[in-house]
């Protein structure tokens, strides 16, 4: 055997060694070259799972005729740039970099620890709360829609704060004006009879502006750290974790609370998820701040003009509202007519409650996988015929071949699985139809659009049955139904007839030529 020297030329062997031992009658040179191939293909295999690559080929090429002892070192690079052992299971073209895995992480985390003390909201903890301090029902309707009305009107003004003075900054400012709101909810049991709606009303109104501080600049600091091909897949994530921990808070209280439920016990467990407001903020501080503040309050006419020129912006908002009227304030009347008309304990409120959330659970799972696959106008149609068929069911839940009790567990996970597929599908459209110009504003007025319609939907069905518009009770097919149910069943008839608004989603998630954001005519 004799060795020879390798030019550079011979395959992509050239340092893997100096000289190797091989024979030219033994093995001929095309031979040799596949072996060589071969050698070096698992040499990168191993090298990528010690975060070390091979040196690039020119280096190879200059080193083919160095001597046989080159030292590892220089053969490999370290890819400490990147730090990302993950990327070898990836598709071309979708690298997630460490910093954004980072805020993604702490994102989520943050979201679980939020969403123990703002689903009070939803969870049918604050409607027990309030019928255990001898509430009315369109009182309690009224004062559970404060919140979303206050949010709606304070999200614009605080997204021009954050483009001006910082998304994160305002991020944990309004974090901090929710905790103060917090206290007021407990303490409205411990004050005189005469102003507990007043504590209320100004706690919840803290908890609708201290939302507004959060969530206005919410999207646009997660615009550049969430990957465009991942979004649907994030906000699937994102919104899957947080929900199961709202499913587990859910079932926890519905153990707790007997079927009447003390006011004592009741101002504890509010006391508890108070507390989890403290690491809310501690993780949302983390999320990194990737665009930094630019706008000012100048120059805040011409933005605003620009993003309402944006194309399909204006429509899609629009569709937004639409949605929101007719299915915001649907689970607050499912339970009122489950503790007031049907007269169910607290702990079977609750289950209902926490089976909106498991449907929730799913309804994001698959949600933002389909998002990603079909796009976002497939789901909203599907959401379309979706609520209401859930809503025609809820009302005629005793005309049915279930027990009441199961037909209502089967609407409740429905309703949320339907609910959370929705807004996934809504998120990914609205980062792909915002303009790059004043992203915390351009979201913020989609949110509002939102939000406004959930509260409206709340308020338009308390002051229609505080005038008298529907009747107090009523039949069908022989069973005795609330005023309530006549307001769902029209919200039922009218989300299937706005099916003809779906003309107004642009549905430009998946075109390429409109990723990097919409044109402004």
């Amino acid at each position: 055997m004799v060795s020879r020297e390798l030019p550079p030329s011979s395959g992509n062997c050239g340092t893997i060694a100096g000289k190797l031992p091989l024979h030219d009658a033994m093995f001929p040179r095309s031979w040799r070259a596949e072996l060589c191939d071969a050698v070096w293909d698992y040499a990168c295999k191993s090298c990528l799972y010690m975060n070390t690559v091979p040196a690039p080929a020119a280096d190879r090429a200059a080193n083919a005729g160095g001597d046989a002892s080159v030292k590892r070192g220089s053969m490999t690079i370290q890819i400490s740039s990147i730090k990302d052992e993950d990327r070898r299971d990836q598709p071309d073209g979708e690298f997630i970099s460490e910093v954004s895995r980072k805020g993604m992480r702490n994102a989520i985390v943050g979201a679980c620890y939020k969403v123990l003390s703002v689903t009070i909201l939803t969870n049918g903890l604050m409607l027990v709360y309030m019928t255990a301090l001898k509430l009315n029902g369109t009182t309690i309707l009224f004062l559970l829609s404060l919140s979303n009305g206050l949010l709606a009107f304070a999200l614009i003004p605080c997204a021009h704060l954050a483009d001006v003075y910082g998304k994160r900054r305002l991020t944990l400012w309004g974090i901090t004006l929710y905790g103060i709101g917090f206290v007021f909810i407990p303490l409205a049991a411990v004050v005189p009879a005469g102003i507990v709606v007043g504590a209320l009303c100004l706690g919840l109104s803290l908890l609708g502006l201290g939302q507004a501080g959060q969530l206005a600049p919410w999207y646009a600091l997660l615009d550049p750290i969430v990957p465009t091909f991942y979004r649907g897949r994030f906000f699937g994530n994102l919104r899957v974790a947080w929900q199961v921990c709202a499913v587990i808070l859910a079932g926890l209280i519905a153990l707790l609370l007997p079927r009447q439920t003390s006011l004592p016990l009741l101002i504890g467990v509010l006391i508890v998820l108070g507390l989890s407001i403290l690491p809310w903020g501690v993780y949302f501080a983390r999320i990194p701040e990737l665009e930094p503040a630019r706008g000012s309050t100048r120059d805040l006419p011409r933005d605003f003009d620009c993003i309402l020129q944006s194309r399909g912006y204006l429509p899609f908002c629009a569709y937004l509202f639409i949605i929101a009227l007719f299915t915001g304030g649907c689970v607050t009347m499912f339970g009122l007519v489950e503790k007031q008309v049907l007269g169910m304990g607290d702990s079977t409120v609750m289950l209902l409650a926490s089976l909106t959330m498991i449907g929730a659970v799913i309804g994001y799972y698959f949600g933002g996988k389909a998002v990603d696959r079909i796009g976002t106008k497939p789901i909203f149609l599907i959401c379309h015929f979706g609520y209401g068929a859930s809503l025609a069911l809820f009302v005629m839940r005793d005309s049915l071949f279930l027990p009441p009790f199961c037909m209502l567990a089967v609407i409740h996970t429905m309703f949320g699985g339907l609910a959370a597929a929705g807004s996934i599908a809504f998120s990914t459209e609205m980062l792909a139809v915002i303009p790059a110009v004043r992203k915390s504003l351009s979201t913020s007025i989609c949110t509002t659009m939102t939000v406004a319609g959930a509260a409206l939907s709340g308020l338009l069905g308390a002051w229609g049955i505080r005038l008298g518009l529907f009747a107090e009770s009523w039949t069908l097919a022989g069973a005795f139904l609330s005023a309530y149910d006549a307001v769902l069943l029209v919200y039922a008839v009218l989300i299937v007839l706005m099916t003809v608004t779906l003309g107004l989603i642009p549905s430009v998630v998946g075109r390429p030529d409109l990723r990097d954001g919409p044109a402004v005519v």
